[in-house]
């Protein structure tokens, strides 16, 4: 204890020692009193109880009158003397011996089973912070492995648009090459069919019909039986008949040799290749229904392909290629060069229309080189995604023929943005992890980009085009007005 505490203070200052004090010193009194009225008092005056006079009475009340105050005073300090020797023991001995020490132990004790309850707690914290470490770990993880598990299904698309770009750009400059053709054709530039002029233009045409694209059946043809008799010429043997000719057989013999053998009918007619018949004026057959065209401007050598679809592209546009009779003296006279500006102007006319034809073609020109090394070549992926969806057992030479033996930048949108979702097992793949459904979404996203892309090339092609048909629609309307402002005479109505 940092302060003693005294008897005084217990009894003049402490609120106990007052509460003690007030309470016990009137009893004691009280009790002595009545100890003196009952014995002390009897025998002072020298008689028994219940016998003693007045006279005895009035003695010993005038004792008592004589000593109370000192009898107060002794009960007093007898009570003091016996109080503070109780705070006495009660302060130094009880509590100070035995309260104090016993508090003591029991803070020291409280204090180390507190400190004992707080490593508790926090042993307790500690495991909880470390469980859920753990399991935050542990939770990362098993994301990591759902989130990065690889899918078969998404690499179709990386590795499928490894060569669009290049098949693209390829198609781009197939399509230029094809347009900067068709100019040089219209304006007569030196070492093509059509340099000289419209004859010598339609002369090599015609032998390339005749030798390519001639059916004989065409112009309608009748069987040799239905045809009546001929009797020959006197080259033949006697007896020796033939059928007249019929439909194109005349146009498409191509060796000229009439009227020939009869086994022949004079000598070989029409396309030598079968599939080429009539392809020269045949769009369906030679650019919308294949999906690549056996196109590469890019090398030296002509494919079949190649020459089918600039014979078609001259019989669609140009039939005619522009005059030719464009003298010395008529460049030098200003009529010669308003009217040569008229012709490249119909020149320029007929290459935008002629561009968006050339675009198809270009869209559809061979792309990804099948030269390449096995297993690096894409057109064997997206070989592999037609097979699934084609009949069991289709050989692999009908899939590339479908698709090409270098796939076109068409043919590979066509395979990314529709063939591959004809495939149900596309859709049963989608129970695949969340982060893999999103990056699949995001795949076909920019396959969607892409066809947004050509389509709006198309519309781009598509509003040049429109805008030429008005102009030369208003063609007319502009002359008619130059020439009422020509021969207006002018001054007020």
């Amino acid at each position: 204890m940092t302060k003693m505490l005294t008897i005084r203070n217990l009894k003049n200052s402490s609120i106990i020692g007052r509460m003690i004090f007030h309470i016990f010193a009137p009893l004691a009194i009280a009790v002595v009193i009545t100890l003196l009225l009952t014995h002390s008092a009897y025998a002072a005056c020298g008689c028994l109880v219940g016998t003693c006079s007045s006279a005895d009475c009035s003695a010993a009340s005038s004792q008592l009158d004589q000593y109370h105050d000192d009898i107060e005073q002794n009960t007093q300090d007898e009570f003091d003397d016996d109080l503070e020797a109780f705070e006495d023991w009660l302060v130094e001995q009880f509590f100070e011996g035995e309260v104090v020490p016993a508090m003591a132990d029991m803070t020291t004790q409280m204090n180390a089973v507190a400190m004992q309850q707080m490593n508790i707690i926090g042993a307790f914290m500690d495991a909880d912070i470390q469980m859920d470490t753990q399991r935050l770990f542990q939770q990362l993880q098993a994301e990591a492995h759902k989130d990065y598990r690889p899918s078969d299904d998404f690499c179709w698309f990386g590795t499928n648009v490894k060569s669009m770009a290049h098949s693209e750009i390829k198609g781009n400059h197939n399509a230029l090459a094809l347009s900067a053709m068709s100019i040089k054709r219209q304006i007569g530039n030196a070492n093509l069919n059509s340099s000289a002029g419209v004859e010598q233009d339609l002369r090599g045409r015609w032998g390339q019909f005749v030798d390519t694209y001639c059916d004989p059946k065409d112009n309608n043809w009748l069987v040799p039986s239905a045809l009546p008799p001929e009797i020959d010429a006197t080259d033949n043997p006697p007896g020796s008949f033939y059928g007249q000719l019929s439909g194109l057989e005349y146009a498409c013999d191509r060796d000229g040799d009439f009227p020939g053998p009869d086994a022949n009918r004079g000598g070989p007619k029409g396309a030598t290749d079968p599939w080429r018949t009539n392809i020269d004026i045949d769009y369906t057959r030679l650019v919308e229904a294949p999906r690549t065209l056996d196109i590469d401007i890019s090398n030296a050598t002509m494919t079949d392909d190649e020459e089918d679809v600039w014979a078609l592209s001259r019989n669609i546009f140009g039939h005619e290629v522009l005059t030719r009779d464009l003298s010395r003296q008529k460049t030098q006279s200003n009529n010669g060069k308003k009217l040569y500006l008229a012709v490249r102007s119909i020149a320029a006319k007929r290459s935008v229309a002629q561009y968006s034809f050339d675009s198809i073609i270009g869209l559809k020109t061979a792309g990804t080189g099948s030269n390449l090394a096995a297993g690096s070549q894409v057109r064997e992926f997206l070989g592999s995604i037609i097979k699934e969806i084609m009949p069991l057992s289709t050989p692999d030479e009908e899939i590339y023929e479908y698709m090409g033996e270098e796939p076109s930048y068409y043919s590979q949108l066509e395979i990314m943005s529709k063939k591959l979702y004809q495939n149900p097992d596309f859709y049963a793949n989608l129970y695949d992890t969340p982060a893999n459904i999103k990056r699949k979404h995001v795949a076909m996203q920019a396959i969607e980009v892409m066809l947004d892309r050509a389509i709006y090339e198309s519309q781009l092609r598509k509003e040049m085009v429109v805008s030429v048909l008005l102009s030369s629609k208003i063609r007319a309307a502009q002359r008619e007005a130059n020439k009422q402002v020509v021969n207006a005479t002018g001054g007020q109505k």
